[in-house]
């Protein structure tokens, strides 16, 4: 990979902030352009800013957070401006106390077993004195607390129980948003077992946007807001997305100029060419508009589903399984067609 990768007709274009010659740019290349040094500023800045602007870490007694890194892209770059915010003396120190949380998801014995390999690699590089925790997806499956140890990959065990339910589900979207809800029950469970009420996931604006209208399609269109801002508040729990605002573009020239893209970690997945899942046409819907150069897309469905907010749940209401906001029952109408085509297997969780 190299600088080119990134870059269009430049055309004498100059840094919208020190008139140097530009040379990166966001999502839109019509739009602002940067030399390297403020490009990389510019990134860092949107990461600090979605933080502070919630002042999320204002109580000196609620910094421990769980910081998840999936082997993406973005969690690599999320781990990485944790780290820089630790050691920051420029600027104002970043008050956080970090948990690291790698989130496996392959099946393969001999896939995680190189995940474990190279996080004991990672670790020597990234955060070295904060504690580093291994976990399967799987872990969603545990009712009761989930006893972790720091030099496994914990979880594994209930791998089993964890593909059966998903196979079990008959519908492919409703598989493809099972999979999500239980990715956030594994981390919830995690964080509950370590006593930690913060969370931060690296979902960057890409994934965020899709997400939105996927969740569109699936009526949960009255509770966007919170599925796709920075903070989402349960009741002892808090999801936090600081790099909701940066796009995968973003998040790549800046990973290749400070050589993160070395930290990936690869999963040899199998993708489903045959996926007629909501999920699957969302992607194939945003990427042709991208294609088509509507490049503002992602950054239009997101500013609008953030104005979006359920006024049916103002009791404090919530589905029991994806914890979005309803009106007078246990579990949302999606949820309810979820449990209906999963052959009775999901009832443990309600």
């Amino acid at each position: 990979m190299n600088s080119t990768d990134f870059t269009a007709d430049l055309d004498g274009k100059k840094c919208v902030k020190c008139e140097k010659d530009a040379k990166f740019t966001g999502v839109d290349p019509k739009k602002a352009w940067y030399c390297q040094e403020c490009f990389i500023q510019m990134v860092k800045n949107k990461f600090r800013s979605a933080l502070s602007k919630k002042k999320i870490y204002k109580d000196a007694d609620a910094r421990e957070t769980l910081v998840v890194y999936d082997g993406s892209p973005s969690g690599a770059f999320l781990l990485n401006q944790i780290d820089d915010a630790l050691k920051q003396i420029t600027y104002k120190r970043l008050m956080v106390q970090p948990t690291v949380l790698v989130l496996v998801s392959v099946t393969e014995e001999t896939e995680i077993q190189r995940v474990v390999e190279r996080v004991e690699e990672l670790k020597k590089e990234l955060l070295e004195n904060v504690r580093w925790f291994i976990a399967h997806v799987a872990c969603s499956m545990y009712t009761d607390s989930v006893d972790l140890e720091g030099l496994r990959c914990n979880g594994t065990e209930k791998i089993p129980e964890y593909t059966d339910l998903l196979s079990s589900c008959s519908v492919p979207t409703y598989r493809k948003e099972l999979e999500r809800i239980l990715r956030e029950k594994c981390l919830q469970n995690i964080s509950k077992s370590l006593k930690i009420s913060k969370c931060m996931v690296p979902d960057d604006a890409d994934d965020l946007g899709r997400l939105a209208l996927d969740q569109l399609c699936l009526g949960r269109g009255g509770s966007l807001s919170p599925l796709v801002t920075v903070t989402d508040k349960r009741s002892d729990f808090l999801l936090i997305r600081p790099i909701c605002d940066l796009s995968k573009r973003e998040i790549s020239i800046y990973n290749y100029l400070c050589a993160i893209d070395k930290q990936y970690i690869q999963f040899h997945t199998h993708s489903n060419t045959q996926d007629r899942s909501v999920q699957a046409l969302t992607d194939a819907f945003i990427r042709t508009l991208e294609d088509e150069k509507f490049y503002s897309t992602i950054n239009t469905v997101l500013s609008t589903a953030s104005k979006i907010h359920n006024t049916n749940g103002k009791d404090g209401s919530r589905c029991v399984l994806c914890h979005v906001e309803v009106a007078d029952c246990s579990l949302c109408s999606t949820c309810s067609a979820i449990r209906d085509s999963c052959s009775g297997l999901l009832s443990r969780f309600l």
